[in-house]
């Protein structure tokens, strides 16, 4: 009796001496598994590791609920009456993105910032890999300009030296003293700080104002026994508490708790999900090909294996030899899978881009190994049992003698045939996810924006809130920025903005319209707000509707002027003309603030593709300027040639007016439109490829089972030939035969469709679930593609010689 090395040493010497089958059935293993470890790779970092702070799944984050806006940052004073009146939580901290510019170095350098409360870091379970956090009494107005840095910026700047505690570097024309230095890979909320400054001494430079919302986002711990729900219920009612006291801010706010990492993932959770179960069906469709091919090896051994029983070897013998030659193909088949994968994670992190949170923990780990290890051996014990099942029937006295053999060939072919009509089933399944993401991208990437994105640059310019106080400095900056760009060669136009379109991002503020004051906080109005140049609409080329553009006479000193887009208009001008109507920024009227006249209309632009545009105003900067400081402008210049032959030239235009002010993301407007769709095009190349591969996987399925089945049958075919059947109708019976697997297929497949396809439906855009087009397309596609591999197989079985046919046996 064999020991379980013999075994192994004699499959391997079987698989040596048969290299055609060995390197088909690993490298075809080696695509399903390689696919499946690069996919949980990702879904384990993403979707199923922990969060890295202590106890993760006590962490909540919490947000404001609008009618308008399903989630919002908290403003100063209501995040201040959650923290106080709250009693579920363990404790409350906050945290909010900037970016800050630092200065004193050889070129100045903006740094995405945090401004996070003193007890956050206990709050999290973090520690500063040197030096300390901060302390209370650092984190009040008034209290000593400290900083935490990052281990990058340790290293990019300080060459990771550990006398840095203690040194002092400038932000925003301010000198902080570096008290701690954080582990590498911090992060908080997807934002990976260099720079961690203190919270309370910004907040108490906000407006006294609870509609006032600057991006603070609340994280909270939840206290030992008290459940997510209780502390839902707890903040619903401090929330109703709230909108009584506060009307005319509060009023229809709710509060949101979710888990903290629920809400990191949320726009990617069901998207990773489904590719995963994706993944799972290419690696089905490769099992079932290599049991395929177990499968025929196996019926070419019979009489082998009839030999040995005879000889006196067990039948559980033969068997547990059948199983040590597919484990053997399944560890070569995961080995190399593995090695796949490794090289796939960089490509498939790149091709996702920012689009997937916590990409940057993605990685071929231990759990990986173990999952490798599991999808490669439990499903090379599965396919291995395929011909251990046939050859345990075996009849010594019929397989010795070689007669009946029709009916194991017969049993061989049924079980190949249900295979491959599983591989089309499968496949059809992929084929139309792809497809109705493939006709989702395609209607997504030609919605219009509202504008034209060709020969289009944009930058980010950012002014230090501590250096530019004097608002003659700040705007005079802008002003001879668009002078001196504006005279570049090769540049037609040039403008501005606070918010750039189709980025998602923008601010909405409260509104009121002349003669028609609010009777109730219900009627309160809301709109986006856009500070623009003169030149932004003109640039853009964005139609005008009705009345004129945003002019350079519109600065401080002339009468207060608005433009809105169409959305405003309609909505809140149906049956009148908007030109010469006035609005006012606020809730209520205030005598305090400007009327602002509306001058033109313009078309609707969008701020993100798969959204409809909102209603929207556009104020001239330096008037906007008056009421809260314009900080912030995205330059936009239409050029005649390569947009991005003209980088150089503004930073060199930036740095001739302010050195110490640095110019970031400078890109195409047509990359930044590009970059607003990374999500769904990661989706539908990957699921793409799945779906090509399984394509493949099953077309050599069906050849490979038409050609085993045009060999046992070459007598049968002889003979229809020598009786008078013509070379056409032997081809016909052939691809009928693998036709009628592949209608089976795509039958069990359109089924299975109609019952898994809501699972993507909420990736979709513009297109039905059931869309026809995709599945009769997949369908014919399938068929065609099927005759295409039964082909060769029938034409070989029309060249079947009759008499030698006949007398081969």
């Amino acid at each position: 009796m064999f020991t379980l090395a013999q075994n192994l040493k004699f499959a391997l010497r079987r698989l040596k001496n048969n290299p055609g089958f060995t390197i088909v059935a690993v490298f075809t293993l080696a695509l399903g598994i390689g696919a499946n470890s690069a996919m949980f790779s990702i879904v384990n970092a993403v979707l199923l590791r922990p969060l890295p702070y202590r106890d993760p799944q006590r962490l909540v984050l919490l947000a404001e609920h609008w009618p308008q806006f399903p989630r919002l940052s908290l403003s100063y004073l209501n995040f201040k009456d959650w923290r106080d009146q709250s009693h579920s939580f363990e404790a409350v901290g906050a945290v909010r993105n900037n970016v800050i510019t630092m200065t004193g170095i050889p070129e100045a350098e903006r740094l995405p910032t945090q401004n996070v409360t003193a007890n956050l870091f206990e709050l999290l379970g973090v520690k500063p890999e040197l030096g300390r956090a901060f302390f209370e009494s650092e984190d009040k107005p008034g209290g000593p300009p400290v900083a935490l840095i990052s281990h990058s910026l340790w290293e990019r700047h300080f060459s990771a030296s550990r006398d840095v505690l203690g040194k002092t570097i400038t932000l925003d024309n301010q000198n902080y003293s570096i008290i701690g230095v954080m582990p590498s890979g911090f992060e908080i909320l997807q934002q990976a700080p260099d720079v961690i400054l203190p919270f309370e001494p910004w907040a108490r430079t906000l407006p006294d104002d609870r509609s006032w919302h600057p991006g603070i986002l609340p994280i909270a711990r939840l206290k030992p026994g008290v459940s997510l729900e209780q502390a839902r219920s707890e903040m619903t009612v401090i929330a109703k508490q709230l909108e009584q006291q506060y009307p005319e801010t509060d009023t229809n706010v709710s509060a949101l708790v979710d888990p903290m990492l629920d809400q990191v993932v949320q726009n990617v959770h069901t998207a990773l999900w489904v590719l995963i179960g994706a993944v799972g069906l290419v690696l089905l469709i490769a099992c079932a090909n290599v049991a395929n091919l177990l499968l025929v090896r196996a019926t070419g051994r019979r009489r082998e294996m009839a030999v040995c029983i005879a000889l006196g070897a067990q039948r559980f013998d033969i068997i547990r030899q059948l199983l040590a030659e597919s484990i053997l193909v399944a560890v070569a088949g995961g080995a190399f899978g593995l090695a796949l994968a490794w090289a796939a994670v960089p490509l498939l992190t790149r091709l996702a881009g920012s689009s997937l949170p916590r990409s940057n923990n993605v990685s071929i780990d231990l759990s990986v190994l173990g999952f490798t290890s599991l999808i490669a051996l439990i499903p090379g014990i599965l396919f291995g049992l395929a011909p251990a099942r046939h050859s345990w029937s075996i009849d010594l006295r019929e397989t010795l003698n070689e007669s009946n053999r029709g009916g194991a060939v017969r049993a061989v072919l049924r079980t190949r045939a249900a295979l491959v009509v599983s591989e089309i089933a499968f496949a059809m399944l992929l084929l139309v996810g792809a497809g109705l993401l493939f006709k989702s991208f395609e209607r997504l990437s030609n919605v219009s924006p509202g504008f034209s994105t060709d020969h289009i640059l944009v930058a980010n310019i950012v002014r230090s809130p501590t250096a530019y106080t004097d608002r003659n400095v700040r705007l005079g900056f802008f002003d001879r920025l668009f002078e001196q760009v504006g005279a570049l060669p090769g540049v037609r136009s040039v403008g501005a903005v606070s918010f750039l379109p189709v980025t998602g991002t923008g601010s909405a503020l409260h509104f009121n319209i002349e003669g028609r004051p609010p009777h109730s906080p219900q009627e309160y109005t809301i709109a986006s707000y856009r500070e623009v140049s003169a030149g932004y609409l003109k640039t853009l080329q964005i139609p005008l509707i009705t009345g004129r553009w945003i002019e350079d006479r519109d600065r401080e000193g002339a009468p207060t002027v608005a433009v809105i887009n169409s959305g405003f208009a309609h909505t809140y001008f149906p049956n009148q003309s908007p030109i010469g109507q006035h609005i006012q920024l606020g809730a209520m009227p205030d005598p305090s603030s400007p009327w602002m006249e509306i001058v033109g209309v313009v078309s609707d632009v969008r701020q993100s593709l798969a959204s409809e545009s909102s209603s929207e105003m556009y104020v001239p900067y330096r008037q906007a300027d008056l009421e809260l400081p314009v900080l912030t402008l995205s330059l936009v210049v239409r050029t005649a040639g390569d947009p991005l032959a003209q980088t150089n030239a503004i930073r060199s235009a930036v740095r001739n007016i302010d050195p110490n002010q640095p110019v970031t993301a400078i890109r195409s407007m047509q990359e930044n439109v590009a970059q607003s769709v990374s999500e769904p095009r990661f989706h539908t190349i990957l699921l793409s490829v799945f779906a090509g591969i399984a394509l493949v996987l099953a077309a050599v399925g069906i050849f490979g089972v038409m050609a085993y089945s045009v060999a046992q049958r070459t007598r049968e075919l002889g003979l229809r030939i020598a009786l008078g059947a013509s070379r056409g109708q032997v081809l016909q019976l052939v691809l009928i035969n693998g036709v009628q697997l592949t209608l089976i297929g795509v039958g069990i497949g359109l089924v299975a469709t109609f019952f898994l396809s809501r699972y993507v439906s909420s990736l979709l855009f513009n297109v039905p679930r059931y869309d026809p087009i995709t599945l009769v397309g997949v369908a014919v596609g399938l068929i065609i593609i099927s005759i295409c591999a039964c082909y060769i197989p029938a034409r070989r079985a029309t060249l079947v010689d009759p008499i030698v046919a006949l007398r081969e046996e």
